[in-house]
């Protein structure tokens, strides 16, 4: 496979030494108007090629087949519908557009024939994936709340809010595990206490169909790291806390005479060898070939942002 990548800045650059290390990746372009300004990287990767736009880097290469779009959000649509339109796969980091309207266009670009990827790493970390076939398994049975928390005294930036930094990889979570349900309503409570111009701790509750709940809590102003999600189905629940590199499957319940039920827990074990990043690209040079098997596509990311949308009316 022949690959573009637009921007080696702090997330390109990881997606650059992935791309250089896989075997099924025969040559990688990249693209970036000061490229000039990474002299290491570009000294570490001289068997890449440098360019300052999409259409210089086309005089020079043709036949490529697949593009991740490693820039600033605001520019992620424009870029990806030059690629699509010159039948180019395409993986852009999230968020993938700033709107449903964006997606759609894109969507119909893409059709059923080039794969429309959006870059929610989180779900190839191989935690999610073990835990998604227990879910799958039924054996925790039908799942009726689940509940993620991303705590942390952590990076506070000036042009969102935390909701928006940190949240969407939850909105990912929740959306898989529940195949891609819109939800039904939602309520949310936010907090500003700091010097912040935004908000630095949101908790939002979304209800879906059939009585599920989920509930999101983010946070980069917390004396404590907290990454944990929680799974309660009506048979098990599943704990797995990404600080500690953990899953617990708990054999709790409480029966319809209020009796508790607790049989403990028992560790999962899962691959953590493999990082999320190289597994998600992995995946996307898989879906070149089977675009219709990509899980974070059209549909998953139509409901991930459909969820920010309703947040901010």
């Amino acid at each position: 496979m022949k690959i573009i990548l637009f921007g080696i800045g702090y997330w390109g650059k990881n997606h650059l030494r992935e791309l250089s290390n896989y075997d099924k990746v025969s040559e990688v372009i990249v693209v970036d108007p000061f490229f000039e300004s990474y002299a290491d990287l570009m000294k570490k990767y001289s068997d890449v090629k440098f360019y300052h736009s999409f259409s210089d880097a086309l005089i020079d290469n043709k036949n490529i087949d697949g593009a991740i779009i490693a820039t600033p959000p605001s520019t992620h649509f424009e870029i990806a519908k030059i690629c699509l339109e010159n039948n180019i796969h395409v993986l852009v980091e999230k968020p993938m557009v700033e709107s449903l309207d964006e997606l759609k266009q894109l969507n119909v670009i893409a059709q059923n024939d080039l794969v429309l990827m959006s870059g929610h790493t989180y779900l190839y970390n191989p935690a999610i994936r073990k835990i998604k076939d227990i879910i799958d398994d039924g054996k925790i049975g039908k799942i009726m709340f689940i509940h993620s928390q991303r705590l942390n005294f952590g990076i506070m930036r000036k042009d969102i809010d935390v909701f928006l930094s940190l949240a969407p990889h939850d909105i990912s979570l929740i959306q898989f595990f529940l195949n891609d349900q819109q939800h039904i309503t939602m309520t949310k409570n936010q907090s500003n206490y700091t010097f912040s111009p935004n908000d630095d701790y949101s908790s939002t509750h979304l209800e879906y169909k059939n009585n599920v709940y989920a509930q999101i809590d983010v946070s980069w102003y917390y004396p404590k790291k907290i990454r944990s999600l929680t799974i309660i189905g009506e048979k098990k629940t599943i704990i797995f806390d990404d600080v500690s590199k953990k899953i617990l499957l708990h054999d709790i319940n409480i029966d319809s005479n209020y009796n508790h039920i607790n049989n403990e827990f028992v560790e999962v074990e899962f691959d953590k060898n493999i990082s999320p990043l190289t597994n998600e690209i992995k995946h996307f040079i898989k879906y070149i070939r089977e675009p219709s098997e990509c899980i974070t596509g059209f549909n998953h990311t139509y409901n991930v942002i459909n969820v920010i949308e309703e947040y901010y009316k």
